[in-house]
């Protein structure tokens, strides 16, 4: 089921009743991490306060589950402060299911997630913060990590996924490039096209790229971070060029969409 039908199904639960989500991105992180399910508690707007998880219905139909920094009107950001959008408010959250293990969001949470929102958006909003970060990422994915990585990372496995890992490749997208999800799950809904995956010693998604199906004109490739720069982008065009031929069709180009190395 589409986000957009999960939205429409929970928008027409009468208030009271509950109703399990889950969810890609990483604008809660790490409160809330891509694929986490969340129980959604169907409530009117009067019934949300200060710090609470909101549900919200997007104007493009998806769902939002960020929180609740002003009443009279609701308003909600992200957990570093994004503001959202004006959006219709369809409950809040009371559950979180995460690694297998339930956890409550009960009310008396509300005063912690508030303190940590304001944690979190006081260390995006500090330049030496957002300098320390960009720092660090540099450092992980240069050339100087690059055998450690390597070792860490063990073989790799480059092969086309299956579709019943739509989910895990959903959850990878969602992490690593969110507005990228929504599209890769209507299309992979619609059961067309040809997704490789690239997996490395312990079984784990590091990458993959997505060509549609007979056709290279649109193609999603990304390699996680911590993979960039060890040639996995180059294995994953490799294996689905040769696969691609298998199945006669035309030869992949350039992706449209690509973020790794």
């Amino acid at each position: 089921m589409t986000s957009m039908a999960v939205g429409q199904v929970l928008r027409q639960l009468p208030e009271g009743r509950t109703l399990w989500v889950r969810g890609l991105g990483r604008s809660m992180w790490p409160l809330l991490r891509s694929g986490d399910s969340i129980q959604v508690l169907r409530c009117a707007v009067e019934a949300v306060a200060l710090g609470d998880l909101a549900v919200l219905l997007r104007a493009d139909g998806g769902l939002t589950a960020h929180l609740v920094t002003g009443t009279s009107p609701v308003r909600t950001a992200s957990l570093l402060g994004r503001e959202d959008p004006s959006a219709e408010l369809l409950g809040r959250v009371i559950r979180v299911r995460t690694r297998g293990v339930e956890v409550p969001v009960p009310v008396l949470a509300r005063p912690w997630l508030r303190a940590a929102q304001r944690l979190g958006t006081t260390a995006f909003r500090n330049p030496v913060s957002r300098g320390a970060v960009r720092l660090a990422r540099a450092w992980g994915t240069s050339a100087w990590t690059r055998p450690a990585r390597a070792r860490w990372l063990g073989a790799w496995t480059v092969r086309p996924l299956c579709p019943a890992e739509a989910h895990v490749l959903l959850v990878f997208a969602g992490h690593h490039l969110p507005h990228a999800a929504a599209e890769l799950g209507a299309e992979l809904a619609r059961g067309a096209g040809l997704v490789m995956g690239a997996f490395d010693a312990r079984g784990r998604l590091r990458g993959f790229v997505y060509a549609e199906e007979g056709s290279a004109r649109e193609r999603w490739l990304l390699v996680a971070p911590m993979a960039r720069g060890l040639g996995v982008d180059g294995a994953l065009l490799r294996e689905l060029a040769r696969e691609a031929r298998a199945r006669g069709w035309e030869a992949p180009s350039p992706p449209l969409h690509r973020s790794g190395g």
